[in-house]
């Protein structure tokens, strides 16, 4: 199929938003950017849950749509034009009355976003008296000084509350297929993202290169074909070590907590990301956020940004080839290759090829590294996928290519910083004894 064929029958989804809200006009100018199109938020708290109804309108979620989808979610947010400008008029009456209060804690457009609309529907434009916004304010703020970790436990106590997040997963889950298209050229062209090379004009290359696989629809394909038919994956879950399972199984919504990044349970990742946060004010409420991490386990690769998707795919075949135990390996991309050569010049890994060599034996701490250092791509794709997710739940973007590249490099130095580590910790409780 040639390209403008592909352009004919396909459009990307985020384009199609784009240019269905630039077409509202004026009066959305506080729920967008300075480029003139949506803010990330307000398609995440807004377009995507209340506009398009993405749960009851799986149509409207694939990242390529089709023309007539395409002329429908159009229409569907430019009919919507009034609300969203209440919705707009609303977010600056809140904003005004949050200085009032003297309020700080909280992100005020992860919290009032969705609370603005709701009122645009229920009572249309804001009154010259803004009635009820100290109370409303008031009523969003009155969890947020409690310890996060606690909310949850309190909140997935209810079984109710667990019975709608499940009925929300399996819709969610049923609605991820793959599509038809190849993946062949997302393969190729990570020979220029991951190849070598600082010249500008090979920097520029990658770029452009990069910005069409995050717009390709293989990642998306490749992550739902894990659950049905993982023989048309390029490596396998189990090997890589992201899954348990293959094909992939839906995760519970609470569970015992289990090792492998795609089959950790909903309130497990949830949890994780209550306590690696710095600063919680920045994330919505408890509810919202297990609602949301629902959508994201259900999700391709447990996540729902494109551009994350992208470069999980990305990493997991980088580290495919990283085998620093092994003289004769020979990665096939550029950047393969020098994180190969930095992770063989560790003088521990130095020392675990000595001792592999000589036959000796092993201490058992030693041989849990050892047998990393022989799968690292077990290791490195946990690390990886960890890393996106956070990426992924406070919108931090993978769209530069360089950034992408540092990503991937960051990953392989966490990991062999972590073996050194515990090889550290050994000879200490050696020296001890």
């Amino acid at each position: 199929m040639n390209t403008e064929t592909a352009v004919a029958v396909a459009q990307p989804r985020r384009a199609v938003i784009d240019r269905a809200w630039r077409a509202i006009g004026a009066g959305v100018e506080v729920l967008s950017g300075d480029d003139g199109g949506p803010l990330r938020r307000t398609v995440k708290r807004i377009i995507d849950p209340l506009v398009l109804r993405l749960r009851s309108n799986a149509e409207f979620s694939a990242p390529f749509v089709s023309v007539e989808v395409a002329e429908a979610m159009y229409d569907v947010i430019v009919g919507q034009s009034d609300r969203l400008r209440a919705a707009a008029a609303w977010f600056e009456v809140l904003k005004r009355e949050r200085r009032r209060l003297r309020i700080t804690t909280g992100n005020a457009q992860e919290l009032y976003f969705p609370v603005c609309f709701e009122l645009a529907v229920t009572r249309g434009f804001p009154d010259e008296n803004a009635s009820g916004a100290e109370q409303l304010l008031r009523e969003i703020h009155s969890e947020r000084d409690r310890t996060a970790v606690e909310v949850l436990n309190r909140h997935v106590s209810d079984s109710a509350v667990i019975a709608e997040l499940q009925r929300q997963l399996d819709a969610s889950w049923r609605d991820v297929r793959a599509g038809h298209e190849s993946a062949e050229q997302f393969m190729t062209g990570l020979a220029t993202v991951l190849g070598s090379g600082g010249e500008y004009w090979e920097s520029v290359a990658r770029q452009r290169v990069w910005r069409l696989l995050v717009d390709s629809a293989a990642p998306y394909n490749l992550g739902a074909a894990a659950r049905s038919d993982a023989s048309d994956l390029p490596w396998s879950l189990v090997v890589v070590g992201l899954s348990a399972t293959e094909p992939q199984q839906p995760p519970d919504i609470v569970g015992a907590d289990r090792a492998r990044p795609l089959d950790r349970s909903v309130v497990d990742r949830v949890r994780a990301t209550l306590r690696r946060a710095l600063d919680r004010d920045e994330l919505p409420d408890v509810p919202t956020l297990c609602s949301e991490e629902v959508d994201r386990a259900a999700a391709p690769w447990g996540l729902l940004g494109e551009d994350k998707q992208a470069t999980l795919v990305a990493g997991v075949e980088l580290a495919g080839d990283l085998a620093p135990l092994s003289p004769a390996a020979e990665p096939r991309y550029g950047l393969g290759r020098v994180i190969q050569a930095r992770l063989r010049k560790e003088a521990y890994v130095l020392h675990a090829r000595r001792y592999l060599a000589d036959g000796g034996p092993i201490h058992p701490r030693q041989q849990q590294v050892v047998d990393e250092l022989a799968a690292f791509a077990r290791p490195y794709s946990n690390r990886l996928w960890a890393r996106l997710h956070g990426r992924d739940v406070w919108q931090e973007p993978c769209d530069d290519v360089d950034d992408v590249r540092a990503v991937l490099e960051g990953v392989a130095r966490s990991v062999s910083l972590d073996h050194r580590q515990r090889i550290k910790s050994m000879l200490e409780l050696q020296v001890a004894g």
